[in-house]
């Protein structure tokens, strides 16, 4: 039940993502599937978070204290973008309107349409896809050919 709340909760995150089409939570972005435990110690199991999940971080030591689903969680701050090389800072971008946001690095991901022009940060690119994240903090991946005016170091 709570693996299907959450798979859930990751849908409706996306269908409120960049640029004013919504999303309600902000933060990093779990790259891989992680365990959530109610207790920093990471004792007390109370479900898995999927990967390409937004979060909000409330704090990083031996492990990452998040938000998620209205709930305070306690996760391996190893799961989450900050720091990983796969996705380190590329610059800022355009997004184009119409563009596809899509939950994961494939279209037929769950995915969005952007409603118009806007100013993503992009993280990565591989094999035609780039992870994005919104200026609220919001992760997703669009086609690379939906970004222009690519600014690096910004």
């Amino acid at each position: 039940m709570r693996k299907i709340a959450l798979s859930l909760v990751s849908v409706v995150l996306l269908l409120t993502m960049v640029c004013g089409s919504a999303f309600a939570l902000t933060g990093d972005l779990t790259i891989k599937s992680v365990k959530a435990y109610s207790d920093p110690e990471m004792t007390q199991y109370i479900g898995t978070i999927p990967k390409y999940t937004s979060v909000l971080v409330r704090a990083y030591g031996s492990y990452a204290h998040i938000k998620f689903n209205g709930t305070n969680c306690y996760i391996n701050p190893s799961a989450l973008t900050q720091g990983k090389k796969d996705y380190s800072y590329m610059g800022k971008a355009t997004l184009a309107k119409g563009a596809t946001i899509y939950q994961r690095p494939s279209t037929s991901a769950k995915s969005v349409t952007n409603k118009k022009n806007c100013k993503v940060y992009v993280y990565g690119m591989k094999k035609g896809m780039a992870l994005i994240r919104s200026s609220k903090g919001v992760y997703g991946f669009v086609a690379s050919s939906s970004l222009t005016d690519m600014a690096s170091g910004i």
